[in-house]
């Protein structure tokens, strides 16, 4: 149970858990953790802290202490559940090395496909939908075979792409979505490429808007939401589109509370369609890097995922959509029992705290190693993952090592 406590109640054996924790110095890895030491106490005291949270489940309880709020009750006893939890595992595929040259040719290809149509459309052309549904089979085709591949890469991005990048990796999540709820192949094609085009109105955006390094004025604002409108319009005109593709630009933004944008839907009035791609799009924005935010880790953003669920988002969905990729996505940064931080390479969706993980960090010697993969579903291995690491925190930068 997640207990909120005051610094005075905090002893020796207590667990510190990940929640309002923002006190924690940039230079430690972690962020939560067993109190081992009346030293660490007096660092946490020291540093002006007032209350905390600690998860009584894995350390010491306090009598006095409230119980935390229901969301952050929510977040931690869900996130815990899910990693318990199995989930449906692809059959045989090809190792991710033999996928990996063929999956940076799809991506470089559909970020070249998105590059031209933005470029057609500010030139007042239409979109090219042949060639939108031949990049979503070609994504489907890597997915099929490893979808690890292009997962690994949906990590590698840089601000100034974010448009292009952004389109790609939600159209690549939307056919990991679809494939692990067994859609057929027609349905699963159309929400891949809905996801490419699902953000194509933002290029008539004015740039000082869409780019705008700082809180976007309410006039801004109001003219960065009408970029769902704008790309309806031009899907409207775009000959050869499914009514799947198309309604994933317009439903996007929408939020089961009624509270999306831009009509402000009912949830009875959006698809599932409308709600998988609403999460697919919530968790690739906030796991990046942009002008004017910092992206989470892929383990902190399945928490948000499971917070927004309680008003926002299809509760259900966020649930299946954690499993398909996993409590340990690719991406995410961990710690291993023998002292080494890895990156994961390769989610296990049956065992989630076993994955493929490359190994390329001593955390003792607090210096880079010579990477090194390890399946941790290996029976030989004994390495476990011990807790997830913050790579702002250990100034690590883990682009090179997907």
């Amino acid at each position: 149970m997640i207990k909120k406590i005051s610094i005075d109640d905090l002893s020796i054996g207590m667990y510190i858990c990940d929640l309002n924790n923002q006190w924690v110095p940039r230079q430690n890895a972690s962020r939560r953790g067993l109190i081992k030491y009346q030293s660490t106490i007096d660092k946490v005291r020291a540093l002006g802290v007032k209350e905390l949270y600690i998860d009584t489940d894995k350390g010491a309880d306090c009598e006095s202490a409230a119980i935390a709020d229901p969301v952050k009750q929510l977040q931690a006893n869900q996130f815990n559940s899910l990693v318990a939890q199995s989930g449906a595992q692809p059959g045989l595929r090809t190792a991710l090395s033999e996928e990996r040259e063929n999956a940076e040719k799809q991506h470089k290809k559909a970020k070249t496909l998105i590059g031209g149509i933005l470029d057609d459309i500010k030139a007042g052309k239409g979109v090219d939908a042949d060639a939108v549904e031949e990049t979503a089979d070609d994504i489907i085709s890597s997915l099929n075979t490893n979808e690890n591949a292009l997962a690994c890469l949906s990590h590698i991005r840089s601000k100034d792409k974010y448009l292009l990048e952004h389109s790609v990796n939600v159209g690549v999540l939307l056919g990991i979505f679809a494939r692990a709820r067994r859609f057929d192949e027609q349905t699963t094609r159309q929400l891949v490429a809905g996801g490419l085009l699902h953000d194509i109105g933002k290029i008539l955006v004015p740039d000082e808007i869409l780019n705008k390094p700082g809180k976007l004025e309410p006039k801004e604002w109001e003219e960065m939401k009408r970029h769902v409108t704008y790309g309806e319009r031009i899907l409207d005109v775009t000959a050869g589109l499914s009514d799947i593709t198309r309604s994933i630009c317009g439903l996007h933004h929408e939020r089961l509370d009624g509270s999306g944008y831009p009509r402000n839907l009912p949830a009875e009035q959006i698809t599932v369609y409308g709600r998988m791609s609403a999460i697919c799009d919530v968790y690739d924005a906030i796991t990046a890097d942009r002008v004017y935010h910092e992206g989470m880790s892929p383990n902190e953003a399945m928490k948000k995922l499971i917070e927004w669920s309680i008003f926002h988002l299809d509760k259900e969905l966020v649930y299946d959509f954690i499993r398909c990729l996993s409590v340990y996505p690719v991406g995410t940064l961990v710690e291993l029992s023998n002292g080494t931080a890895a990156v994961i390479i390769e989610a296990n969706r049956r065992q989630p705290k076993l994955p493929v993980v490359r190994a390329f960090y001593s955390t003792r010697m607090q210096e880079l190693i010579p990477p090194e993969d390890l399946d941790l579903a290996n029976r030989g291995t004994r390495t476990q993952i011990t807790n997830t690491l913050d790579a702002r925190q250990l100034g690590i930068d883990i682009r090179p090592f997907l």
